[in-house]
């Protein structure tokens, strides 16, 4: 039988339905986070960091595990080929052999175009086992999600992926319909059926296990963690996939697991309007966080305007809006930096009195609102910054204190006023000078005697 006249038949009823769910939700999420700042940073997130995360998880795959080939392990390769053939692959995906340390599993990959399935080893060995048809199942199965394209349509629903219930449920019934197209391309039941045994005993003890006691076993089991632990999974429970596949292949059974369906339409329903709400909430705060930053931004560079031209009433105006005192520009003179600079001392007033902080440090030369004051023998401004408690002896990168500054340019009352603030004169600049040092250098003997005067008391 063509294998493209079966696929549609082979899909579980819930796969479309719950993808078409995740998908609506998802493009709800892409369609708000379009209009919020947190897309800038979610996007990578979402996109980048799991391609990244998934690229080198691959790449560790290709490097160390085994590759089946026509030369390493041939017959297993010779099952891969006729199962894709079966199914309609134009190209056949790698097989990988990996390390597990005991755990049972496989899973299949898609990275840029390129189809891989891994099998874990201890899995894998059940072809020294006499369990080739059981490990075919499980190598039809991973293949099944490729000829799904489910890793595809997964990358699509990522925002659905991260909400409980949604993705999970589409996940379980993508693992379904891999169940019954593994069934049915290797056309054995039973081998499936003790493939997903394996899974729960492992690849020794699975030949003992009384499958219709464990299904029986597992359809007593109820409660609310129960229910929450399966919805919570990617996977259904091993007894609920074992009795699918029964209920799929005709085979009778007394056996009843009982679905709660009510229970999953107001988990789903639930999570769609918490998940809407929470989406709301956060398109509502990043607009308004955004509106608020152009306004900030825009008032700003109105400030630095008026600071600069000493313009007093829109200076004071700006700042009774609510626009930052301490907003700067690309070289980070900030509006009380332009204050000091013009010896303007009441628009410097103006904006300490707003909150502006008088040790911010510019990026081109490291100054500060004080040492633009000293170096313009702004004195006025100078007091007033000492006044509201500027730092006296803020060092930049170099060690360059402010009195530094006003002992070299020969400044004595600034001197003073920097020593009345506290100012300590021993410091050390990065080439072990004093501000007493700069001031004998420059020939301003009686400032360097009054620093060296005061350095000897302390």
């Amino acid at each position: 039988m063509n294998p493209y006249e079966t696929d549609q038949s082979l899909v579980h009823k819930n796969e479309g339905r719950y993808f078409a769910i995740a998908l609506i939700f998802s493009i709800m999420v892409y369609f708000c986070l379009l209009f919020s700042l947190v897309f800038i940073i979610v996007i990578p997130i979402l996109f980048l960091l799991p391609l990244l995360a998934q690229g080198i998880m691959l790449a560790s795959i290709r490097v160390n595990g085994v590759r089946i080939t026509p030369r390493q392990f041939p017959e297993v390769f010779a099952v891969v080929q006729e199962q894709c053939s079966k199914m309609g692959f134009a190209v056949v995906p790698d097989v990988y052999v990996m390390e597990s340390s005991g755990i049972l599993n496989a899973f299949a990959s898609r990275f840029f175009g390129r189809n891989m399935v891994v099998l874990y080893s201890d899995l894998f060995e059940l072809i020294q086992k006499g369990g080739e048809k059981e490990l075919t199942f499980v190598i039809t199965h991973e293949l099944a999600h490729i000829k799904r394209n489910h890793l595809t349509k997964q990358l699509l629903i990522i925002p659905a992926l991260w909400l409980p219930f949604i993705g999970e449920a589409y996940s379980r019934a993508c693992e379904y319909t891999c169940d019954r197209m593994a069934v049915y391309f290797t056309n054995d039941v039973d081998a499936a059926m003790d493939g997903l045994t394996i899974l729960a005993i492992g690849k020794s003890l699975y030949k003992r296990v009384d499958r219709e006691e464990y299904l029986l076993q597992a359809s007593y089991e109820k409660g609310f963690f129960v229910w929450l632990a399966e919805r919570l999974s990617t996977h259904p429970s091993l007894p609920k996939r074992i009795y699918a596949i029964q209920q799929f292949s005709g085979i009778p059974s007394n056996i009843v697991f009982k679905t709660t369906r009510k229970g999953i339409v107001i988990a789903i329903v639930s999570v769609l309007v918490v998940g809407t709400l929470s989406i709301g909430w956060l398109v509502s705060i990043s607009a308004s966080t955004l509106v608020t930053m152009i306004k900030e931004a825009s008032s700003g560079e109105d400030l630095l305007g008026a600071a600069s031209e000493g313009k007093l009433t829109e200076v004071q105006s700006l700042l009774d809006s609510g626009a930052n005192p301490d907003t700067a520009d690309e070289e980070g003179w900030t509006s009380l930096m332009w204050a000091a600079q013009l010896n303007n001392t009441e628009i410097g007033r103006a904006l300490l009195e707003a909150g502006a902080n008088p040790n911010l440090v510019e990026t081109s030369y490291e100054e500060t609102a004080l040492t633009v004051a000293l170096y313009n023998n702004s004195l006025e401004m100078v007091m007033l910054l000492l006044e509201e408690g500027v730092n006296p002896d803020l060092q930049d990168s170099t060690g360059w204190t402010p009195l530094m500054t006003a002992a070299s340019n020969g400044d004595m009352e600034a001197t003073r006023l920097l020593l009345k603030a506290g100012a300590n004169p021993m410091k050390y600049d990065d080439n072990g000078y004093t501000a007493g040092d700069y001031a004998l250098d420059y020939g301003f003997e009686d400032i360097a005697a009054l620093l060296l005067k005061i350095g000897d008391n302390i």
